[in-house]
């Protein structure tokens, strides 16, 4: 036990960067949800897709909201109505233009059979605010089973072990289920667990910016890209090398 002491110094603590996140149930969304998968699988059938966050899983192009089927003018009517609503938590208050300009600058479709997940990413470097929305789950049963989207605790915070602890535990997991849609702070790492189910896992994703909105990113929170990641050694050559020479020189004797 620790004794308290006459000068004992004032204690305060404080819980710093709450993280932000929007979900959004839309009622009445299978309607949509079936034109937007016919969509998203026409699509499919004749695109091969990228690789970024996933894993055996199909990504489109991210000009999703380029596309010309009616469906896709809806759904992204939702997207800026989910904006304006989190743009409202971030600014209350806020007039009409904080609220409405926000936009799309990325969007894509993925579709993840058996077996198929997103590894740990965030969408730094594509606007403010990132999303996706939950459009078909297959045949899978129970809906944990669908690939839950999980969002990491980053902070570091330590925690008491005890009998049966799990530091995952803090992690937030959101169970799929059409219609729903979550908008978050594109900094914010999340990954996709694999999808168990013995259909298709299909979900939108998206980045919005908005002009009168900025973030704090340090520089290494930014992507460098690939040669950064591969031949940072290499790349760092010519700003070390007058470094190294400089700091040599202050010992007596060099040059």
């Amino acid at each position: 036990m620790v004794e308290a002491r006459n000068n004992a110094a004032k204690v305060t603590v404080r819980d710093l960067f709450a993280v932000p996140v929007a979900v959004c149930e839309w009622p009445d969304a299978e309607r949509l949800n079936a034109q937007l998968r016919d969509t998203i699988l026409k699509h499919k059938s004749v695109t091969p897709g990228v690789v970024n966050s996933n894993r055996k899983g199909w990504h489109s192009k991210t000009d999703f909201h380029r596309w010309q089927e009616p469906c896709v003018g809806e759904f992204l009517t939702m997207v800026h109505e989910a904006a304006a609503n989190m743009a409202s938590h971030l600014a209350p208050g806020a007039d009409k233009r904080l609220l409405e300009n926000w936009r799309i600058t990325g969007c894509w479709a993925n579709v993840n059979p058996k077996g198929g997940f997103n590894k740990a990413h965030n969408h730094v470097g594509g606007g403010q605010l990132s999303g996706f929305y939950y459009v078909d789950l297959g045949e899978c049963s129970p809906p944990e089973h669908a690939g839950r989207t999980v969002f990491e605790d980053r902070s570091g915070t330590a925690e008491q072990k005890r009998p049966g602890h799990d530091i995952s535990a803090r992690e937030y997991a959101l169970v799929p289920k059409p219609g729903v849609m979550a908008i978050f702070p594109a900094a914010q790492f999340h990954y996709v667990e694999p999808y168990r189910g013995p259909g298709e896992r299909i979900t939108i994703a998206f980045n919005l910016s908005h002009p009168d909105f900025d973030v704090l990113y340090y520089p290494s929170m930014v992507d460098q890209g690939w040669w950064w990641t591969n031949f940072r050694g290499v790349m760092l050559l010519k700003k070390k090398i007058p470094e190294k020479l400089r700091a040599l020189s202050m010992f007596p004797g060099y040059a």
